[in-house]
């Protein structure tokens, strides 16, 4: 099978390029500069001058893969890049996955924790921000003469790279002398390695079903947790905010829809289609050097 993957470069798109390319298909990466196309040829896949912005690397690359995986976030430019592929290989039984996030399931609880936890095919109401996207994954699912499918990732982590809450919370080390959290911090976000991640985009690839939506989850943490651990590493206090000292400290978008949200998943699909089990579990255990590293930095 021959795979084209936009982002291949990134966190997510780099993990899954690797892992579909190391079960032995062809793998094509959208490369925008010199050190992106190096990166790629390491990897043994084969690069594609050009970025998310052009159309003409884009179309060539996702018309001749057998399966085309979008994997970078770009905000409103995605949807717009995403039905144009959609109506570009319309009725060619061609296979397009569509990289989306366990923030489409997030509830606003302002730092307190939320019993609800969801499954790939449990109905949910998208934050307000979100709801594009969630329309989004749902045109994918339904297009009409290819095989559509959606992995929603969590909050993702390798041993390179700390989540985007990890990283807030040792800004507000820098920013205040504290580790930060809002309210009473015990609003959970799940998580998985890129390394497992990249093994559920393998699996989708080869075996997912049509309209199918696949979740990766390895484990959670409270926002609380994360604070504590970056306050004993850095040997500060931690310290609970209220929303205008977090819209102040994150910033607006930030602060409404990542620090103060639960958003809670499971991925019972994925793991009964294809038996899949992630290795790493303990994100903070397996952070700490990093989070040691961003302190330090």
């Amino acid at each position: 099978m021959k795979v084209f993957v936009i982002g291949a470069t990134g966190l997510i798109g780099s993990a899954a390029a690797r892992c579909i390319r190391k079960a032995g298909h062809e793998v094509v990466g959208l490369a925008r500069s010199t050190e992106a196309e190096a990166n790629l040829r390491k990897w043994d896949i084969i690069p594609l001058a050009g970025d998310a912005e052009d159309s003409a690397a884009l179309l060539r690359g996702t018309l001749t893969a057998d399966a085309t995986i979008f994997a970078p976030s770009l905000g409103e430019l995605e949807t717009k890049i995403v039905d144009r592929l959609l109506f570009e290989i319309s009725g060619t039984g061609k296979t397009f996955v569509f990289t989306s996030g366990t923030g489409v399931l997030g509830q606003r609880t302002g730092g307190e924790w939320s019993e609800d936890n969801f499954g790939e095919d449990d109905t949910f109401t998208p934050l307000k921000q979100l709801t594009g996207r969630h329309e989004l994954e749902s045109r994918v699912r339904a297009a009409t003469g290819i095989r559509g499918m959606v992995v929603r990732p969590p909050a993702v982590w390798s041993h390179e790279k700390l989540t985007p809450l990890v990283r807030a919370i040792v800004q507000s080390v820098r920013q205040t002398g504290s580790a930060c959290y809002i309210g009473r911090g015990l609003n959970l976000y799940s998580h998985v390695h890129a390394e497992d991640l990249g093994e559920v985009f393998r699996a989708v690839v080869e075996e997912g079903q049509r309209g199918a939506v696949y979740h990766a989850v390895a484990g959670e943490v409270a926002n609380r947790w994360i604070a504590e651990t970056v306050a004993r590493l850095h040997g500060c206090q931690t310290r609970s905010i209220t929303m205008d000292e977090a819209i102040e400290l994150w910033g607006k978008f930030a602060a409404l829809v990542v620090m103060s949200v639960s958003s809670r998943s499971r991925s019972p699909r994925t793991r009964r289609e294809f038996g899949w089990s992630p290795t790493y579990v303990d994100m903070l255990a397996n952070s700490e050097d990093l989070i040691r590293a961003a302190l330090a930095g």
